[in-house]
C-alpha cells in the first residue's frame, strides 16, 4: 500500500503519515492526498485510489455460495431479503454477493463500517451493476453516488463506490496477492 500511495505524493513510502477517522477508516494525513480504500479476501487484496472523490471498495470470491436467504434476512433491508429469498438457491447466492459487495463498498466509503449500516443502503437485487435505490439519510442525496462492478480476476468480483465523483474521474484499482 505504501508503494502504491507514495508516488502520488512524491514521497518515499516510509515518509507517509496515516491517520484514522472517528470510526477507524484510514487516510493519508498529507495535504492534497488522494483518497484510498482496500479490501481483502481469499486470493487477493484490492486497492482503490481516487483523486476528487471519496472511495470505498469490497472484494469477494465470485463463486462463494453463502446461505443467502438467512444472511440477507439478518443484514439487509426487509424488501431486499424477501427478494433474495424468492430466488432459486443459485440465483439467490449470486444476488446476495452482488448486493453485499455494493453495500460493503458503500459503508467503507462513508467510513461507518458495516455493522448496523448494511440494511440502510438499498440496492436493486440481482443486477450485475449496482443500482442504488436509496442511500442512508446521512449519506446525502443518491445523485452524489456512483458505483462500478469490476472483475479484477477470473475468481473475484468487486464494487467500487464513489461519493462526489466528478465527470472524467480517473480511478485506479489494483489487485494483489500480498
Amino acid at each position: 500500500m505504501r508503494r502504491a500511495l507514495a508516488p502520488t505524493l512524491g514521497l518515499a513510502p516510509q515518509e507517509l503519515r496515516f491517520a484514522r477517522e472517528y470510526k477507524g477508516r484510514p487516510y493519508l494525513a498529507h495535504e492534497g492526498a488522494p483518497d484510498f480504500n482496500l479490501s481483502d479476501t481469499d486470493g487477493g487484496t484490492l486497492f482503490a485510489l481516487s483523486r476528487g472523490a471519496r472511495v470505498g471498495v469490497d472484494l469477494e470470491l465470485a463463486a462463494r455460495r453463502p446461505p443467502a436467504a438467512r444472511l440477507a434476512a439478518r443484514y439487509f433491508a426487509a424488501e431486499e431479503a424477501r427478494a433474495i429469498a424468492a430466488l432459486p438457491e443459485e440465483e439467490a447466492a449470486r444476488a446476495f454477493i452482488l448486493s453485499w459487495t455494493a453495500k460493503e463498498a458503500s459503508c467503507k466509503c462513508t467510513g461507518t463500517g458495516i455493522f448496523g449500516f448494511l440494511p440502510l443502503w438499498h440496492f436493486a437485487v440481482g443486477e450485475e451493476q449496482p443500482r442504488l435505490i436509496a442511500p442512508p439519510e446521512d449519506a446525502g442525496d443518491a445523485a452524489r453516488w456512483s458505483f462500478v462492478r469490476v472483475q479484477p480476476s477470473a475468481t473475484h468480483t468487486a464494487v467500487v463506490s464513489l461519493r462526489d465523483a466528478m465527470p472524467g474521474l480517473r480511478l485506479c484499482v489494483y489487485l494483489g496477492s500480498e
